[in-house]
């Protein structure tokens, strides 16, 4: 178990998800949404190379209702609760928390890219051989991924971030000036409406070319009256 993976997820039920698609989908349609969001995550989770995949849920109170939702990839994903505090520290203890477990290299990562390849988790394990730190940049100006090695303290680079802003890759990097740092490609997460079109459209191109990729995602996706990608 020396490579593990964190999934980090909420629980479609309390309503709390995609709170900024208000202006056009209805709390059933935002859950719905955030619900496939929720399995295509966990279906690249499954299919990555890490050898301890976790789903960490919130509230603590949630674990049967993802069990459900996973299905049958249940079995193959150690689910374990959030920790209760803020984002940064909920993050530098499920890294921690890998440690105990046995991982020299772990990946964090959020259920706002459901078209994300599986193949960019194992990259990220695989960067880690040599560095201390990996991110994923993301087109908002935060991460949509982000690995650390054993080698490391991983609560320095989750400290003082101003987080859900455009500030949260810059800072980042700020707080790991003494690390060696590996990138992937940027990638983008879903937040808005325009975001939520241009996901349905990157989903049917790659539906087009035989993509499974965000299955689910697209199958809501196309119930939707969403504004075009700008």
């Amino acid at each position: 178990m020396d490579t593990c993976a964190v999934l980090f997820v909420k629980s479609p039920a309390s309503g709390a998800v995609k709170t900024r698609l208000r202006s056009h989908l209805s709390d059933d349609e935002r859950i719905e949404l955030y619900t496939a969001f929720l399995i295509d995550c966990a279906a690249s989770l499954v299919a990555s190379a890490a050898a301890l995949k976790v789903i960490a849920y919130s509230p603590d109170t949630a674990a049967p209702e993802i069990r459900e939702l996973v299905g049958e990839r249940a079995g193959e994903i150690r689910f374990v609760p959030q920790p209760r505090a803020d984002l940064g520290a909920r993050m530098a203890g499920l890294v921690e928390w890998s440690f105990e477990q046995g991982a020299e290299k772990t990946i964090l990562l959020g259920s706002d890219s459901p078209s994300l390849p599986a193949a960019y988790i194992d990259r990220g394990l695989e960067l880690l051989r040599e560095r201390d730190l990996v991110i994923g940049p993301s087109t908002d100006g935060g991460y949509y991924l982000i690995g650390l090695s054993r080698r490391r303290e991983a609560t320095r680079v989750f400290d003082g971030i101003d987080w859900s802003t455009g500030r949260v890759l810059e800072q980042t990097l700020a707080a790991a000036a003494t690390s060696s740092l590996s990138l992937l490609p940027p990638w983008y997460d879903v937040d808005t409406p325009a975001d939520a079109a241009f996901l349905k459209v990157h989903l049917e191109a790659l539906h087009r070319v035989g993509s499974t990729e965000g299955v689910n995602s697209l199958r809501v996706l196309r119930t939707l009256d969403l504004p075009p990608p700008s």
